[in-house]
């Protein structure tokens, strides 16, 4: 049997409607069953199940309406659960009217509420829903859960409170009382005693539908004393509005003016003493009205807490922040407002208030990773982007585990890092970065590209793949030190080699480079370009201190500089060749490196080498030594023409042999010598004038003049292009009609014997015109008939040629 009381209405519902379980009514003995049994108040029914579990498939709703004129106190509220079915899951309904002069004030009690989502739940199961009806159609004021700090809410005219009951709990108090109280003209007036330390969320009402045209509804924060509170709005919508506009009205302790703000004002901060928060909608355009939702955070801090920090990540987007401990501690607690936990992990576009209890700020540790990039490159937004550390996180008093940044660019692209003035240099194993933390780039397939610290030579990297960059801090870091952004990123179009390297030596610093993974090895058929830059009056070694080559199965590894003006390498050297140990360059170079597909061997393709800066030599001290040793070269070069000249006098002047009484003998052109004549060369002739020996007697009648032999006479003549051709031998004997050689010089050729030569065109003719002549001893000597020549002096002597006299006398006889 169930029987209803005054203004007392239930109703049993089935969940399933198509379930196997009904709810039967017996009525003039007659049973009849359906899906729902509903009771009007004042009602007996006798009822049953279809099967033998109905809680599983069956809630229970009990409604109360009732008109408040005075007070309606909380032994009444408590009259609905004596109602509630044991294992059903029972909704209380309190409908409540009253005077329009006056509106209810719903008291929870001392445990107060806490305002949640209409999609989320409660954990203990237990639901508050409260309803407005100002308007013409009810409006949800909020969703509540027990234990909060929502401590009373004030609503004008009519209001629904239900209460949604789990079969699994027993409730024996409804957890608030009703009472009248002066009108509030206003939807609804919402009281939130603030905790030590704590924030709430809170909602407008009707979330996430919109608030109603043209209403108004307020909010009144008690805050603790000597603690500041924040108001921060965290989503919000606005709607079109036809007249007036949405605002936020702020009284706050100590002002006698109110502040008024919009949606997209920064909020009040560090608010001292208890304030109230108004929220007005605008009268929304009928066609298009839109929607007014707000969600915001209230914050309670106390200032003079050390553990208190602010997050703020409103601006920043794909970022991720997460806190924990590195070293366990049960006690040591993260606080995001109410909730505490041993790990924290905060997201982007929020600001946070976080406490630490009872943890040693050294021991803890933060990991944040952000994603930058796009996907498509003609609206790809990265150009020149700073790279920096968040300023809420670098002011964190946390260390800083790592920061990874992931750069992620569209095809056919080239990622771009510019450290700036900082610069990078590579960090090589077993050394460390005074500054405290340094840049690992690491590509997609975890492979590792170098490690990096500020302060160096490499001013621009270029890479032809997707990269995390992580900041990695060191356990001496200065972490004020990463506030400040040291590079940017931009997404560029893409480039041949797998990665650049801008370079810009310094003076007096030594820059080592290293292949990429050092020291692991580059990646097999991969390239890495290093751009050096070489200042006017400087030049540049490249030395190579470090280098393994492979067994190459495909292709071969490379290493090579070219001059960036030059085509042509200035060297090249294959895995089967080797390197020199060093490279001098004198203007902006380009030195790459390619790896080859090498054997399944331990051998990998990696270099070392050192760039050095140095300063060429003061041009003064070279110029006075060009201009020395020019001047010498100079001199040397006139002294050796002198020698040529005179050598060349000295050749064309004819030797001759001049008889000397005395015992010794002195030969032109050689030093004094006294050998015997049989001991020595001196009988044979270099030079013999044929025209002073033979011209007198020849020029005799019934002699042949014959041609001057052997004699030296420049050419006068005109020179052509090419050089003269001798003209043929010919033979006075047999060929008349050919005219002898003139002014030609033909060299000795026959052989060197006791006999004077004889001219070689007829030998024959010449020595029958010299058996017919009148010869006399005296008068002609040969070399054959020396022995027989009756010569004065010793014998040893050489023969004496004509005197002057002689040879001039015998010309003029020749000429007769």
């Amino acid at each position: 049997m169930l029987s209803t009381g005054e203004n007392t209405t239930i109703t049993i519902r089935s969940s399933f409607p198509k379930a196997n379980c009904s709810v039967c009514v017996l009525k003039d003995k007659q049973s009849s069953c359906s899906s729902e049994l509903r009771l009007q108040p004042r009602e007996n029914r006798t009822y049953s199940f279809s099967c033998p579990d109905p809680h599983k498939f069956f809630s229970i709703e009990i409604t109360k309406s009732t008109v408040c004129i005075s007070n309606f106190y909380s032994t009444e509220v408590k009259e609905l659960l004596t109602l509630t079915f044991p294992k059903f899951n029972n909704t209380l309904i309190w409908d409540i009217g009253f005077s329009e002069h006056k509106a209810l004030v719903l008291d929870f009690l001392g445990l107060g509420l806490r305002q949640i989502k209409p999609s989320e739940s409660c954990p203990d199961h237990l639901t508050y829903s409260i309803h407005t009806y100002l308007t013409a159609d009810i409006q949800s004021i909020g969703t509540f859960c027990r234990r909060g700090p929502v401590s009373k809410i004030r609503v004008d005219k009519g209001v629904r409170v239900s209460l949604q009951v789990s079969g699994k709990e027993k409730v024996d108090e409804p957890g608030f009382s009703m009472a009248v109280g002066p009108p509030i003209k206003k939807c609804c007036i919402i009281e939130v005693n603030l905790l030590l330390g704590s924030s709430v969320n809170l909602l407008s009402p009707n979330y996430p539908l919109s608030f109603s045209d043209d209403d108004i509804m307020s909010w009144v924060f008690t805050v603790p004393d000597n603690n500041k509170a924040d108001v921060l709005f965290l989503n919000y919508t606005q709607p079109t509005c036809s007249k007036k506009r949405v605002s936020v009205e702020y009284a706050l302790p100590g002002s006698q003016f109110t502040k008024r703000k919009s949606l997209t004002n920064p909020q009040p901060s560090s608010i001292s003493g208890n304030f109230t928060m108004q929220l007005e909608n605008c009268e929304m355009v009928r066609s298009n009205p839109g929607r007014l939702s707000l969600e915001f955070r209230v914050e309670v801090f106390n200032e003079s807490h050390q553990n208190h920090f602010w997050i703020d990540l409103q601006k920043e987007k794909g970022i991720n922040v997460t806190i924990k401990q590195k070293k366990v501690n049960p006690n040591c607690q993260f606080c995001d407002g109410a909730a505490c936990q041993p790990e924290i992990t905060l997201q982007s576009g929020k600001k946070t208030r976080i406490m630490f209890k009872d943890c040693n700020l050294e021991e803890l540790g933060m990991v944040v990773t952000k994603d930058i990039g796009c996907y498509n490159w003609e609206k790809c937004p990265v150009k020149e982007m700073p790279v920096k550390v968040p300023s809420s996180l670098a002011k964190l008093p946390v260390p800083l585990e790592s920061l990874t940044w992931q750069l992620r660019a569209p095809a056919e692209s080239t990622i771009v890092l510019n450290p700036g003035e900082a610069k990078l240099k590579h960090l090589l194993p077993g050394e460390t970065c005074m500054e405290g933390f340094y840049y690992r780039l690491v590509e997609e397939d975890e492979s590792e590209l170098g490690r990096f610290c500020p302060q160096g030579s490499i001013e621009k990297v270029q890479i032809h793949s997707n990269i995390f960059v992580a900041l990695m801090a060191t356990d001496r870091g200065n972490y004020s030190k990463i506030l400040e952004p040291f590079f940017t990123v931009s997404i560029e179009k893409e480039i041949t080699e797998s990665y650049i390297f801008t370079v810009s030596p310094e003076l007096g610093v030594m820059s080592y480079l290293v292949t990429p993974n050092w020291p692991e090895g580059m990646a097999p058929l991969s390239s890495v370009s290093w751009k050096v830059s070489v200042p006017s009056g400087h030049m540049v070694q490249v030395s190579f201190l470090n280098t393994t080559q492979p067994q190459c199965r495909q292709s071969h590894t490379s290493i090579s500089i070219k001059e960036q003006s030059s085509v042509e390498e200035k060297f090249s050297r294959r895995e089967d060749e080797l390197l020199p140990d060093h490279q001098t360059m004198m203007e902006d170079f380009w030195l790459n490196m390619s790896n080859c597909k090498p054997e399944a061997t331990k051998m990998t393709f990696k270099v070392m080498c050192r760039v050095t800066l140095i300063k060429k030599q003061d041009d003064l001290p070279m110029k006075i030594a060009i201009g020395t040793v020019s001047a010498l070269l100079v001199i040397v070069a006139f002294i050796v023409i002198i020698s040529c000249v005179m050598k060349k006098k000295k050749k064309n002047k004819p030797e001759t042999s001049i008889y000397n009484p005395n015992v010794n003998t002195f030969f032109p052109g050689h030093p004094l010598f006294s050998k015997g004549r049989r001991d020595n060369d001196s009988h044979i002739y270099t030079t013999i004038d044929e025209t002073v020996m033979y011209g007198p007697l020849l020029s005799r009648p019934g002699l042949r003049t014959l041609p001057e032999v052997d004699v030296y006479r420049p050419f006068e003549g005109p020179v052509g292009d090419r050089p003269p051709t001798p003209p043929p031998f010919f033979n006075l004997g047999k060929s008349k009609g050919v005219g002898p050689e003139v002014d030609v010089y033909r060299p000795f050729l026959g052989p060197v014997g006791d006999e004077p030569p004889i001219p070689i065109f007829n030998r024959e003719a010449s020595m029958e015109a010299v058996a017919d002549s009148c010869l006399v001893d005296n008068e002609l000597y040969s070399f054959q008939h020396e022995q027989e020549a009756e010569t004065p002096g010793n014998e040893d002597e050489l023969p004496l040629p004509p005197a002057d006299e002689e040879m001039e006398q015998n010309k003029e006889e020749s000429k007769l």
